[in-house]
């Protein structure tokens, strides 16, 4: 965060002992330590909160592609369906057809196949 060295660190430490005095100086060091420890605790904590947030962001927006790609499948699962169902409609009216034409050729067929030879 700050980017400091040994000798700003000594000089600050001498200031403070200047200032605040030697009987003093143990206490607030005290302080003044576990005020960077919550600090960096509290930066820890928003830092993972942040992250957390982008994660959630990131498997909705992928949850919301997987439900887009489901749903042209499912588009196209509904018209291949269509497809083959009207390819079986149009076989099974050929084949109805088809077979109406036998019937007829064979009753017109059957007459001459039943005369007997004098």
């Amino acid at each position: 965060m700050f980017d400091s060295g040994f000798l700003e660190m000594l000089v600050i430490g001498i200031i403070a002992l200047l200032v605040v005095g030697p009987e003093r100086l143990p206490g607030l060091a005290s302080k003044v330590g576990k005020m960077v420890g919550k600090m960096k605790a509290f930066i820890a904590n928003t830092r993972e909160d942040i992250e957390k947030e982008i994660r959630a962001d990131e498997m909705q927006s992928m949850l919301a592609k997987q439900k887009e790609e489901i749903s042209e499948l499912r588009d196209m699962m509904k018209s291949s369906t269509k497809e083959v169902a009207s390819e079986i409609d149009e076989a099974t009216e050929m084949l109805g057809k088809n077979l109406n034409e036998a019937k007829t050729s064979a009753s017109l067929e059957s007459p001459n196949d039943n005369k007997k030879p004098a």
